[in-house]
């Protein structure tokens, strides 16, 4: 089993355990409305690339301590009720949790050295960045609660989009990266 979708199984409480699906590379669980948790089997799909959570509004959390080594692309727009997005991966390339709770950014964020796009927007709970990753090319804290950008964001050079529209709590804006 290589790809699995469950899109739009608005009664879908919780998924069985994936231990033994480990060729799995795409997932596909957008709008499981009722989707509280993720098993922790989800460790074992370590072929995992594509993960859309997209708008599974009751999920509260990911498991931590879990390591998915391919996964690259991870879309949890619209998971209005998680609070926190761990390290589960060092190679994510795309993240989007906008629409979420999230109130920080796990720190190991700043060696995601393949991250590209972070998509952040509306997530009204979170009002500290600490670090910027430094690869990023695409930025969107629109609409948060952050009060400071990271002094950090001059040295990521190949910052090309950055939006922070709506950030009512934002005082100054530090140095930035030419590439703007």
């Amino acid at each position: 089993l290589k790809k699995m979708s469950l899109s739009s199984s608005w009664y879908l409480k919780k998924l069985p355990d994936l231990s033994n699906a480990t060729n799995l590379e795409e997932l596909d669980l957008r709008a499981c409305q009722n989707l509280v948790e993720l098993p922790s089997s989800f460790s074992y799909l370590h072929k995992l690339k594509y993960l859309n959570m997209m708008g599974c509004r009751r999920l509260k959390e990911v498991p931590t301590h879990i390591n998915l080594k391919s996964l690259e692309l991870v879309n949890m727009y619209g998971c209005s009720r998680l609070k926190s997005f761990p390290d589960i991966s060092t190679n994510i390339s795309s993240l989007d949790i906008s629409y979420t709770d999230v109130e920080e950014l796990p720190e190991s964020m700043t060696m995601w050295s393949r991250l590209r796009t972070l998509e952040i927007y509306k997530s009204r709970n979170l009002k500290i960045v600490t670090h910027v990753p430094i690869n990023l090319t695409y930025l969107d804290l629109s609409e948060t609660r952050i009060e400071k950008i990271p002094d950090d964001i001059k040295n990521v050079h190949g910052l090309q989009i950055l939006f922070l529209g709506g950030c009512r709590k934002l005082a100054s804006l530090p140095e930035l990266p030419g590439s703007l």
